[in-house]
């Protein structure tokens, strides 16, 4: 079996890492995958790269929308050419009364080039440590990472040089500084920490030493550490637009530009991280398990129970790790 290019299977769990895996579970499901530490593939090389590729581009058709309305709505309030809520509401009404026109717009083009991006270069990347056969479960995250992080903060720092060009108020339009590309990539860089390195380990912090149990440890910190980094890293993106359309302005100015927008900005690039790590995320992941793995439950719990099931596993972890009188 091991020979056959068609079908491979292997399953990669030893001692080592069984601990790992239970204590990770949520987690790398929601991210990578409930097959994170089950390695194996159902096709060769070329069906599955396909099936891998159309994943990526159905999850990142399913979370463009929101998110390029959001960005775009961002690069107009920052440069004054258009208030926050005004460009949300002209690109969202764009997009319910004339679809076609939305779709074939730059902001959701591109948004979806990234994101298509990102998540075929993740899913790539775990069919090519499947068939070279990579069962460590650490080495296989963090090179699925790695290969993650360089394709979303490459994309989205050329993405928003496109946009800065393009929607901001100032004109004539010019070539995007290194600077502004720079804090872009930094910017990215810092959510990518936050989400994969940052989270696991303050969901830890938590258990550890507050006695808060796994799975409420888990869920809150891979959803508000992603969120509170887009508060520190606001400012690095105010900068990085305020630069490409003032150029010469004096530091005064940079500062006063930040402490404008920061509250916008911060807010709408927090509430962007929803959709970015939830919808795209999660759909992928899901549409990979049904496809690929074959591991998607056919009859899938209602969606009644499964609400009531978060509940209770959050209440009951609340629960036990509150103190005991």
């Amino acid at each position: 079996m091991m020979n056959n290019p068609v079908r491979q299977y292997f399953y990669a769990t030893s001692p080592s890492n069984e601990k790992a895996e239970h204590e990770n579970d949520w987690r790398n499901s929601w991210f990578f995958g409930s097959n994170i530490n089950h390695h194996f593939s159902t096709a060769g090389g070329g069906e599955r790269a396909f099936k891998e590729v159309a994943c990526a581009t159905v999850a990142s058709f399913l979370v463009s929308p929101m998110v390029s309305i959001i960005d775009k709505a961002i690069v107009q309030d920052v440069s004054g050419s258009a208030g926050f809520m005004k460009a949300m509401g002209t690109a969202t009404k764009e997009m319910i009364t004339s679809p076609r026109a939305f779709l074939s717009g730059l902001s959701f083009r591109l948004t979806f080039v990234v994101y298509a991006g990102t998540y075929a270069v993740a899913n790539l990347s775990e069919m090519a440590l499947d068939m070279n056969r990579i069962e460590d479960d650490n080495q296989r995250k963090n090179m699925k990472v790695a290969a993650s992080a360089v394709a979303n903060i490459g994309l989205l720092a050329w993405r928003d040089s496109v946009f800065a060009r393009e929607f901001s108020a100032n004109t004539p339009k010019h070539k995007t500084p290194m600077r502004t590309i720079g804090l872009f990539a930094a910017r990215d860089a810092s959510t990518m920490y936050a989400t994969f390195y940052a989270a696991p380990k303050a969901a830890v912090f938590l258990q550890e030493h507050y006695g808060v149990a796994q799975y409420p440890a888990e869920f809150s910190m891979a959803l508000a550490i992603p969120v509170f980094t887009q508060i520190l890293t606001a400012p690095l993106h105010i900068h990085a637009m305020d630069y490409y359309a003032n150029p010469d302005a004096s530091t005064a100015d940079r500062f006063a530009a930040i402490r404008k927008e920061f509250p916008t900005v911060s807010f709408a690039r927090g509430f962007r991280i929803l959709p970015a790590f939830g919808i795209g995320s999660f759909s992928n992941n899901r549409f990979r398990e049904y496809f690929i793995h074959h591991t998607w439950d056919p009859e899938p719990e209602p969606l009644q129970k499964r609400l009531t099931n978060f509940g209770r596993r959050l209440t009951e972890g609340v629960i036990s790790s509150s103190p005991q009188k």
